[in-house]
């Protein structure tokens, strides 16, 4: 048993460190990074850098964000707000997720001015989807990030082993009534089809980012539908296994829509040197999921903030050690494929 796995349980490490099916996707998530070589430039001054992106027509200090992930008081009695904190210490960008465990109000006094971003499931109930809109609106949520890989929940048999159950009351299930995460799946709309992004961007009042994009054509779409931006993501290996690792899909959707609107990607990003080939490959910000939750769990908002902090070093570091001392000009002309 792994000291996190001794620290969650086996449900709650199980829930966050596990994939669908055999897992194919979420190992490949982290390899493919390494397949791609950078290629710096030398002689070039670097004494100054900046780390900083455009998102959504503003800037930002770093291209780092703190991906959606549910349930975080599974891993911490800190949850939600405690990475919050993390968040705002670091200045990353925060999404929270639609299935939190700390109201959508609290997690925003921890960020106070800090940058957020809403994400969204819609439900068969769709009433409960809208409120959730409402919610984010009224809390000063930036942005709708709507996921749109999740028409019915993954093949996940770690979690068919553990029973895994959340225990804590959700945002939108504030009963707090126990739920296996099946229970919670069955609750998804897989009737959501792309007539439906229209009535969420009208409730939102905030531009829509569309997360779980994966194919090119599906891209173009996005930009059809008036999408402020896409996440090239599946779902963290978490969904169907063996799609395309994260990086793999990003460069052909780059070559469809780069330029169309903002693009992100997350997916088995875990160091800095990741982040540098992301944007050279032409994404505007990565999304960090489980590093940072690990760091969550083993140190509540201090464990969270150090590892936030250490991947903007690295992408530092690396800024220079590739001699592109502005990450906006990074571009394919640094990464080797």
């Amino acid at each position: 048993m792994s000291d996190l796995e001794d620290l969650l349980g086996p449900g709650a490490f199980g829930y966050f460190a596990g994939g669908a099916g055999d897992e194919i996707t979420l190992r490949d998530n982290t390899a493919a990074w390494s397949r791609y070589r950078l290629a710096p430039r030398v002689l070039v001054d670097v004494t100054e850098r900046d780390l900083g992106t455009t998102l959504l027509g503003r800037h930002r200090t770093h291209p780092i964000a703190v991906a959606p992930m549910a349930y975080q008081r599974h891993a911490h009695t800190g949850g939600e707000r405690a990475l919050a904190e993390a968040a705002r210490a670091a200045e990353a960008l925060f999404v929270l997720s639609s299935q939190t465990t700390t109201s959508l109000p609290e997690v925003a006094d921890a960020l106070g001015e800090s940058d957020r971003w809403f994400q969204l499931y819609v439900f068969k109930d769709r009433q409960v989807s809208l409120d959730l809109v409402v919610q984010a609106r009224e809390s000063g949520y930036e942005a709708l990030v709507l996921t749109v890989d999740f028409p019915v929940g993954g093949w996940r048999e770690r979690d068919r082993r553990t029973g895994f159950h959340v225990t804590y009351p959700l945002a939108l299930n504030p009963s707090g009534t126990a739920l296996t995460t099946r229970q919670l799946h069955d609750m998804h709309d897989p009737s959501l089809t792309w007539d439906d992004i229209g009535e969420f961007a009208a409730a939102a009042g905030m531009p829509v980012i569309l997360k779980g994009i994966l194919r090119p054509d599906d891209a173009e779409r996005a930009v059809d539908a008036g999408a402020a931006g896409i996440i090239v993501s599946n779902h963290g290996g978490r969904q169907l296994d063996t799609t395309a690792a994260a990086v793999d899909a990003l460069v052909p959707i780059v070559d469809a829509v780069g330029g169309g609107l903002d693009l992100l990607v997350d997916g088995g990003i875990t160091r800095g040197w990741d982040v540098a080939k992301a944007l050279a490959l032409g994404a505007d910000a990565v999304l960090v999921g489980r590093h940072v939750l690990w760091g969550l769990a083993r140190g509540g908002a201090e464990g969270a903030e150090a590892v936030l902090r250490q991947l903007v070093a690295e992408f530092d570091t690396t800024l220079a050690l590739l001699g592109c001392p502005r990450a906006a000009d990074l571009d394919a002309s640094y990464v080797l494929r």
